[in-house]
């Protein structure tokens, strides 16, 4: 049965709705036109300038809020300025009667002038160490203890110095004391010098130790390094293949061989071994590092009862055994077949 199917749909139909948007009407484009032609200026007419909106004086007026922080920040500061005039003005007090205590303990006079840069200089620069060893508690303590001694000893000078026990007669070096110190006033000045010479240089180690903590440990870190494996190994047929996780006993047997060398060399050196560094420095444990110094001792005691006293570089050792003596079928020493 012959059947006469329908034409398909011509691909592209003129002004169909679904090739995009449909072309506007004649009268759209002329109320368009119209529009922007009565929007567009005239080149004769001149450009209007639109002024600025005028702002209100209630509001040109008004303060802008400032942040809490900025607040906080200017009274710190505000505060800061206010303590260190107190800090300096207090100084200034303080160091004539230290200065004339100087003076009154035959210091010479730029010695007695520079006297008080011990005890009260020493007091600031504790209270800073102990703000910089906050998080240590013993040098943190001992910083505020020189803190608290060397207050204790400036109040003593200062009020000896306002009972007029430093008063001296007369100008340069004739000038003589009113009344003869006493040897435990003397005493106290000469120990303000000389403690703040030992206080402060053991809080400037404590400090340099906190900011440096590896400059101090130059002897036993030297040695660790000097006995560490080396940073690349050759390829043996031991080692293994890349990869292959190696033997934790192995790992740590090694480990321990090294520590021993260093120990080793640490009592060669008159160095005692601190357990806790070389665990640190090998990956094992303290316990193990006992067992590893303690099995170094035993070592040495037995190489040093091995060296006999009669014969210390093993002489007999090395002597050739003596010739044996003729054989048994010998006569008077005359061996058959051999010279008499």
């Amino acid at each position: 049965m012959n059947e006469t199917l329908p034409a398909a749909p011509p691909t592209e139909i003129a002004g169909h709705p679904s090739e995009g948007v449909p072309e506007r009407h004649r009268r759209g484009r002329l109320a368009g036109w119209f529009r922007r032609r009565g929007s567009t200026p005239q080149p004769d007419a001149p450009a209007v300038e639109t002024a600025p909106a005028p702002v209100a004086p209630e509001v040109r007026d008004t303060p802008q809020p400032v942040s809490q922080t900025s607040v906080a920040r200017r009274t710190a500061v505000v505060l800061a300025i206010l303590l260190a005039a107190v800090i300096a003005v207090a100084f200034r007090g303080s160091w004539t009667s230290q200065s004339d205590a100087a003076r009154a303990a035959h210091f010479d006079p730029t010695g007695a002038f520079l006297y008080p840069f011990a005890p009260d200089g020493l007091i600031v620069l504790a209270l800073v160490g102990a703000v910089v060893l906050r998080h240590k508690f013993g040098p943190r303590l001992y910083c505020l203890v020189v803190v608290v001694l060397f207050t204790i000893t400036s109040y003593v000078i200062n009020h000896l110095h306002g009972m007029g026990t430093f008063i001296m007669v007369g100008e340069g070096e004739s000038a003589v004391l009113v009344k003869e110190l006493d040897g435990r006033v003397v005493g106290l000045i000469a120990g303000q010098l000389v403690g703040s010479i030992a206080f402060g240089s053991h809080i400037l180690m404590h400090v340099f130790r906190h900011l440096f903590p590896e400059a101090l440990d130059g002897a036993v870190r030297a040695i660790a390094t000097a006995a560490s494996p080396p940073a690349t190994v050759p390829d043996t047929p031991d080692r293994p293949v890349e990869g292959v996780p190696a033997d934790p006993e192995a790992e740590r047997e090694e480990r321990k061989a090294w520590a021993a060398i260093t120990v080793r060399m640490l009592l060669d050196n008159g160095i005692k071994p601190r357990r806790k560094q070389l665990a640190d420095q090998y990956g094992i444990s303290e316990r193990q590092v006992s067992y590893v110094i303690a099995d170094v001792e035993r070592e040495r005691e037995t190489e040093a009862g091995e060296e006999s006293p009669a014969d210390p570089a093993g002489q007999l050792a090395e002597r050739p055994m003596p010739r044996p003596l003729a054989a048994a079928g010998s006569v008077n020493g005359h061996v058959p077949g051999g010279e008499s």
